[in-house]
This record gives C-alpha cells, structure tokens and sequence, in this order.
C-alpha cells in the first residue's frame, strides 16, 4: 500500500498505491498505515524532505465505501462521528506540523479526502494531465469536508476564491486549480517526482503552514471586512433561494468557514469536525449518500448508466410527475403556483415546464376551487413515489437503490428526499398508504397504493433493510 524510497539527498517519496484498487482510496487501514509511515519518515533524521505520489493514474479519490457505512451505522452519533472523522484529520495535521517540507505531487485526480491531504501539505504540484480533476464534492452527499477542508482552503486561496469549491462541490481541472491557487505548479507527468525534490532542495517549500506563523494574514479580505461580511451575507441569501432551505450541507460550510475564519487553525478544523458529525447523522445525509454515493458505485460496477432519459422507468415517473402537474391546473391551481411549490420541495424542474417544453397545451380549468400548497405539494411527491414503487414492482432486479437514483438524475426529484423510494421509507408504509388511499378516493385511482407498500404496513423496514428511524 505505501512504499518509501530515501534518495542520497535524503529526500524520501511516500508511494501511495492500494493493492486490487484501481484508485487510491482512504480507509481506516490506509490512515493507520500512513500515519505510522509518516511518523517514522518525521522521526528520521536522515530524511531533509518528504514528496507523496501515487503509483496509479490519479492520486487519491476520496473515501472509501467502508468509511461512508461507519458513518451511517447504527449508533453512531454528532459527538461520535465528530472523534471518528478526527482520526483522518489529526494523521494530516501531524505531517503539517512535522517539521519537514512536504510536497503532494499528484499524477491525477484528487477529490475529497484525497484534495484535503494536499492540502495539509506545504507544497502541490501536479502532472499537465487533462483528465485529472481537483475538488471537494461532499456537499454533493449532503455533507462537508471533514479533515481540513473547509478551513484550509479559504486559508490557501482566500475566502472568496474557496466559498464556490466548497459550496458548489464542481471539480477542477488542473489548470483551473492552479489558477485558483490550489495547485503551486504544472509540470510534465514525467518530471512530477524530480520537479518536487527540486522545489524542496531550492528553498521553494517551507517546514510548515502559512497559518501555523506568528503573523499570518488570511488572502484577500479579512475575516472582519466589510467586503467579506457582504460576501457572507449575499452568499447566504443566494444558497437560501437556490436550496430553499433544504439542504443543510451548504449552511454548515459557510458557518463552518464564517467561524473558523476568525479563530487559529486549531479551533476551526474542531469546528469543522462538530458540523460534519452533525451532517453525517442527519437523516438527511443519509439518503444522499445511500442513493447518490452507493446506489452510484452499484451502478458504475454493473455497467449502468443512471438517469438516462430513454429508460422506461425515467420516462413513466416523469410523465407521472407532468401528468399530475397538468391535473392540479385543471382541478384549479395556478400554473407558477404549482412551479413554485415544486422548485420548493425541491424539484429540478416544475411539471409545467417541463410540460412546455414538450409543446403540450395546458388544460382548461374544470374547477374554482382553490387547491391548497399542501395539496399541491402532496400530489407532486406523492404520485412519483407510486410510480416509483410501481416500477419497482413490474422490474426489480436492480433494487431500490436503481429506482432512487434514476428518478433523481433522471427527472430532478430532490436528491435532499433520496429518491421517491427513500421518501416512503421515511415516511413509513402505514402513513404513506393513509395518505395515497385519501388521495385516491377524491382524484381517482391513480393514487391507489401498490401491493409492495401495502405488504410493508406494520414492517420494521420498507425498500431499504433499515428501521423506520434510520430511513
């Protein structure tokens, strides 16, 4: 897993390269192992310098499965997950705080925990390859980075430059990154370890961090500015109007970086660990990664492109989800009305643009009645969760998971929600069947509930195996 070459200057390289993997990945193994190699590498007198480099493709892509499952275990609590995700981060800060120059010279791409080791290096260089990408997507899984990430980078770059990586989850390209200030320099994928070594013997990278120097100023603004407090505030009301209050990843970010931006670097990567243990025990977060992180890694071994438009199963819970749109206008609502309460749960799209975009006319209204926002919004959710189910039903070889994830890249349900399956697990059967059976004796049979929901009635768990409390 790790190999360590000391040349005659006395600079050694840290080859990280997981055996049976094709990516580097971090794990519990991986951090005992490379912490314990890193100590020794510090405790060596004879080593002046230390560069890591992966012996695969990219450099390190983020966690591992096994990871993201302790999270999500049973048990598992805020103050609990706060001490696990320090494991990793206190390995980082030892090398940070080590003494020795280090350089992360990554061949590819570095995401997540894997950009958040580079970053508690003193020096990054990367090979010119145009299919490495440098980012932090947690907030993507409802979550954020948890060994450093959220205070390293502002750090690094300034907050201004960071707020977007962290708050959008986009990767980078290598130029971008280095551009932005992530990465110190490009070279030739061939001259990645030489150009390193040269960097430390020409004085270019220093025994520590910037921010652990008597004086250090953040780049750019300062915490306290008045630019930076309007660039907080403008922040903030934007992610408010884009998430609509649904996600509580992007808010703990910008708390994470508003207060850890005024305190020593200590005291903001334990406010980092306090926010992330209470995300990654939200049920919330839960669902993302259980549909968005598994149920994709599921995919990607089996060969299966999630979200495509051309599958039957898109296809159905879209027009259910359009069909239900164009009935709440005809049994009275108003066209932006229903857009708007569909944008606020969380939809990709309204039904009726989507519907327009489809060139179908809109139906006359056959009612004065004035339907509810709660009715709109239940008719919205719940016909999808009935397709879904449905779906599920007529071709369940791929699962749950399949069927989440479809509706969620494939017709924009809420990924907050986990797909139209997570929703009715969370709600649990007996709740979700009351609610369809009201639903079907005022607007017809449409909302009747299938047999495989009605079969979960008074079960301890629904189409995921987990209780009700963990849904």
């Amino acid at each position: 897993m790790l190999t360590i070459d000391i040349d005659a200057e006395g600079f050694a390289t840290l080859t990280i390269d997981m055996p049976g993997r094709s990516m580097n990945v971090i794990d519990w193994n991986f951090n005992s192992a490379f912490d314990e190699v890193m100590s020794g590498l510090l405790a060596d007198i004879a080593v002046k310098g230390i560069v890591i480099v992966s012996g695969k493709p990219s450099f390190v892509a983020g966690a591992d499965l096994a990871i993201m499952k302790d999270f999500l275990a049973p048990g598992m609590t805020p103050a609990s997950a706060s001490r696990k995700i320090g494991e990793i981060g206190q390995v980082l800060r030892k090398f940070e705080q080590g003494g020795k120059p280090v350089v992360a010279a990554a061949s590819g791409t570095a995401l997540g925990g894997g950009l958040e080791l580079m970053l508690a290096a003193h020096y990054r260089i990367a090979a010119d390859n145009p299919r490495a990408r440098f980012g932090l997507p947690e907030v993507t899984l409802g979550l954020l980075p948890g060994a450093g990430g959220t205070q390293r980078l502002p750090r690094l770059i300034g907050v201004a430059k960071a707020l977007p990586i962290l708050l959008n989850g986009r990767p980078l390209t290598v130029v971008a990154a280095k551009d932005a200030g992530i990465i110190d320099e490009i070279v030739p994928p061939e001259n990645l370890v030489a150009a390193a070594k040269a960097a430390i013997r020409e004085g270019r990278v220093s025994a520590g961090a910037p921010w652990d120097i008597k004086g250090y100023r953040l780049p750019g603004d300062q915490p306290s500015s008045t630019a930076t407090l309007d660039l907080f505030s403008m922040t903030n009301a934007r992610m408010l109007a884009e998430t609509q209050g649904n996600y509580p990843a992007p808010k703990a970010i910008l708390s994470c970086v508003f207060e850890g931006m005024r305190l020593p670097i200590d005291k903001g990567l334990k406010i980092e660990r306090d926010y992330f243990g209470t995300l990654v025990t939200d049920q919330i977060a839960h669902r993302m990664i259980r549909t968005l992180f598994f149920a994709h890694q599921t995919a990607a071994k089996s060969g299966w492109t999630p979200g495509d438009p051309a599958d039957a199963n898109v296809k159905a819970g879209r027009e259910a989800y359009v069909a239900e749109g164009l009935h709440l206008v005809r049994d009275g609502a108003q066209p932006d009305t229903v857009e708007n309460v569909a944008r606020s749960v969380g939809m990709e799209k309204g039904p009726i643009e989507i519907a327009r975009e489809q060139n179908r006319d809109l139906p006359e209204k056959t009612s004065n009645a004035t339907v509810s926002i709660d009715d709109i919004r239940t008719r919205l959710l719940t016909i999808q969760a009935l397709t879904a189910a449905r779906c599920l039903e007529a071709d369940g070889e791929r699962g749950a998971g399949h069927v989440d994830l479809n509706a969620v890249l494939g017709w924009g349900f809420p990924a907050w929600l986990g797909g139209p399956l997570s929703f009715i697990d969370a709600m649990g059967a007996e709740a979700f069947v009351e609610q369809a059976n009201r639903l079907a004796s005022r607007y017809g049979r449409r909302f009747q509930p299938p047999s495989s929901v009605i079969a979960q009635v008074g079960k301890s768990a629904g189409f995921y195996e987990t209780t009700r409390s963990g849904a």
